[in-house]
């Protein structure tokens, strides 16, 4: 159990470096690294989902747009107060 979580933690930290720009890679690496520590197997699971998304999503969803694509509601709160501390 404690593996397919380090697993999934190990893939989202990989993702969330490597997304194809140059911003998101920093925004979206910045975000995880500050919440991944904190979070239960059903928020990784989230997050994972989330950090998946285009890149055209996951700022509309920092923005509070289009919120009703995204399911989880805490992870989604956490990426809006992230981009409006920073």
């Amino acid at each position: 159990m404690v593996s397919n979580k380090q697993n999934l933690i190990n893939k989202i930290l990989y993702r969330a470096q490597y997304r194809g720009t140059k911003e998101m890679d920093i925004f979206v690496s910045k975000f995880v690294n500050s919440i991944i520590d904190n979070l239960d197997n059903k928020e990784l699971v989230s997050l994972d989902k989330l950090i998946n998304f285009d890149d055209e999503t996951i700022v509309n969803l920092s923005l509070g747009k289009n919120s009703k694509d995204f399911e989880d509601k805490i992870i989604l709160q956490k990426l809006i107060e992230y981009k409006n501390k920073y």
